[in-house]
Parts: structure tokens; C-alpha cells; sequence
């Protein structure tokens, strides 16, 4: 066998070993992003090393794939098509929810998913903030009762469902339950507690916490983004050159009269 042989074995097996994951990332409208393959494939073969004890026995190749590409996706704030991803995984809704929290132990991925990361994903920006409010007034409405886990995804998953029901848009509830790790009964029994929060709260000290979060991310964004000066403006005279400070005050205002625009659309 000549010498460089054995090196071309692990190629063709690894080529093999991504078929399938390339075909579903592709069927998921995602083949675009190099991140996302490395990241899945990272997730298959940690996934590989630890699931020796069989407890992911009951999920098909196709089904961890899928899985995989699902949670790469989350961890890379890819918005994924949650309908063709449970169609590709071949799992009823509640295997491939129970498949997903399986996994993410396994893998050890413990992160929050937020209001922002589920109107990513499912394309509901425009109620990202009145989900924020209504979130913020149920925690003031029960905050009496007792220790609660707000990081847990029911709450932030609700928050955008009722959003979607006080803008006046229809909410995707067959894709927004999956993000809730509940059983059916569990989410009518919330939405209910939900309904009779919104009935007898006052959402004006809630927004008004809000408000001023949104106020601090903008002036953080704008300290973040200070523009750089090209090497052909260092030439420029110092009257044509806007200082910082000045272009600072600019971007402030600027963003101050988008947000009071927004608020008055809402």
C-alpha cells in the first residue's frame, strides 16, 4: 500500500459521516452557512463520544441530525424552519421537543432561549418589544409567589404568543409551543394564568422599565460603533472632520427619534 494511503481514510469516512447532515442543511434552506455545518458537525461527533448509555436509542440517524443542525442553529442565532426541520427528523412534536432537551444535556448546552432568540427564529421582530413589556408586567404580577424560574423558556415563549394576540397578528402556535418545553395541557393551563394577568394589570409601570433598558442598549450601541477614520480623512482639514463627540450626539439623537417613532406606531 503505498505511504500516503491511509491518510485519504478518514477523509472519505468523514465525507460519508456528513452526507447526511449536508443533505438536511440544504433541505432546510441553510447550505449558505459554513458555520453552521462545523458547528453541527462539532455537535454529531461530541454527541457520538457521549451517548454510549443508549439514551438517545430511540432517535433515528436522520433524527439526531436534525437535532443537531436545530441546536448548531440556536447557538449561531440561525433562524431555522422549525415545520421542515421536525418533517426531516421523522419525530412527532412532543419526541422532537423531548429529543432536543435529551441532547442539549448530553451536549451540555445550557443556554436561556430569550424573546429575541424565538422572534428570530420564527420572524416576529415586530413584537419583540411588546413581548418585553408584557413579560416584565407578568413578573411584577406574580412576583409574590414565591421563587419562580423566569429563565425557563415558558415565560419568554408566552410573552411572544400574547404579543402576537395584543398587535392584532395571528400566533404561530404550532411553532411557538415546541419553544416552550410544556405538554399541551401545561401551555393552556399558562395562557390562562396569562389572560387573567393581562386583565388586571397595569402595563404602564412595566413599560416604563422597559423604556429606559432600550434607552441604555442604544447609547451602548452607539459607543460600540464609534466610526473609524480612513487614512484619506486624516488628511482632511480639522472644520471638515466631525468630532466624536459631535457625531455622538448625532447618532443619539438619531436613534432617540427612531424609538419614539416606533412608539408611536405601536
Amino acid at each position: 500500500m503505498p505511504r500516503g494511503s491511509p491518510a485519504k481514510i478518514p477523509r472519505i469516512m468523514a465525507s460519508h459521516e456528513n452526507k447526511l447532515l449536508l443533505q438536511i442543511i440544504t433541505k432546510l434552506g441553510l447550505a449558505g452557512h459554513d458555520s453552521l455545518v462545523a458547528k453541527s458537525t462539532e455537535l454529531q461527533r461530541l454527541l457520538q463520544i457521549r451517548s454510549s448509555s443508549g439514551m438517545t436509542s430511540n432517535l433515528s440517524d436522520s433524527a439526531k441530525t436534525t437535532l443537531c443542525i436545530d441546536l448548531a442553529a440556536g447557538l449561531l442565532g440561525l433562524p431555522i424552519d422549525t415545520e421542515m426541520a421536525l418533517k426531516l427528523s421523522g419525530l412527532r412534536k412532543t419526541a422532537y421537543s423531548g429529543g432536543r432537551r435529551t441532547l442539549e444535556k448530553i451536549l451540555d448546552i445550557n443556554r436561556t432561549i430569550g424573546i429575541a432568540e424565538i422572534c428570530v427564529q420564527l420572524g416576529l421582530s415586530q413584537v419583540q418589544k411588546e413581548a418585553t413589556v408584557l413579560l416584565e408586567a407578568y413578573k411584577r404580577y406574580i412576583s409574590g409567589g414565591g421563587q419562580i424560574d423566569f429563565t425557563h423558556p415558558q415565560y419568554a415563549t408566552m410573552a411572544v404568543f400574547q404579543a402576537c394576540k395584543r398587535l392584532k397578528m395571528k400566533p404561530p402556535k404550532t411553532k411557538l409551543v415546541p419553544f416552550s418545553a410544556l405538554k399541551p395541557a401545561q401551555w393552556t393551563l399558562l395562557e390562562k394564568n396569562w389572560e387573567k394577568c393581562l386583565a388586571n394589570v397595569d402595563l404602564s409601570e412595566a413599560k416604563a422599565k422597559v423604556e429606559p433598558s432600550e434607552a441604555r442598549m442604544i447609547e451602548s450601541k452607539a459607543n460600540d460603533s464609534t466610526p473609524a477614520v480612513s487614512s484619506s480623512r486624516k488628511h482632511e482639514s480639522p472644520e471638515k472632520t466631525e468630532s466624536y463627540q459631535s457625531w455622538k450626539k448625532r447618532m443619539l439623537e438619531k436613534a432617540y427619534r427612531e424609538l419614539e417613532l416606533q412608539r408611536s406606531s405601536g
